[in-house]
């Protein structure tokens, strides 16, 4: 009979941050490589540039709000909830002040950009889930 053994994640919310930004890094090239091969050509390069832009922003965006969860449930554990759903709001604030402020550069692939975005979140949320369903997290002091 064959066992399969399960990772278990003791790092806590640092092992699940740096498992999404491995993840979605990697997503993110893959698919900007992919880009670049299908289209081709300068058109190409537009294309990969706009995935790779706007998986990154996904990702830095994502990667603060983590950041602050895992920052705060190491001091304040009591109020770790309350800071990463503010993190979470503001995150989402900032997405939609960027994408109203910014203006959108003439080479800008919208739907190379909507994929990139789309893989990132995809990713990065999958990853998120599956990390943290192995994660042991101690809620009380013992």
């Amino acid at each position: 009979m064959k066992t399969s053994v399960k990772r278990v994640n003791t790092r806590g919310w640092w092992g699940i941050l740096i498992a999404c930004l491995i993840g979605s890094v990697a997503a993110l090239a893959v698919a900007v490589a992919v880009a670049w091969l299908v289209v081709g050509g300068a058109a190409g390069g537009a294309a990969a540039a706009s995935l790779g832009l706007a998986g990154a922003a996904v990702v830095v965006l994502s990667g603060l709000t983590l950041l602050v969860t895992a920052w705060s449930w190491d001091r304040w554990r009591e109020q770790a909830v309350f800071i990463a759903l503010f993190g979470f709001v503001l995150k989402i604030i900032l997405m939609a002040v960027l994408l109203t402020v910014v203006p959108t550069p003439a080479w800008l692939d919208t739907m190379a950009a909507g994929l990139g975005a789309l893989v990132a979140i995809v990713v990065w949320q999958g990853t998120e889930v599956l990390v943290f369903a192995r994660t042991r997290q101690q809620i009380y002091d013992d």
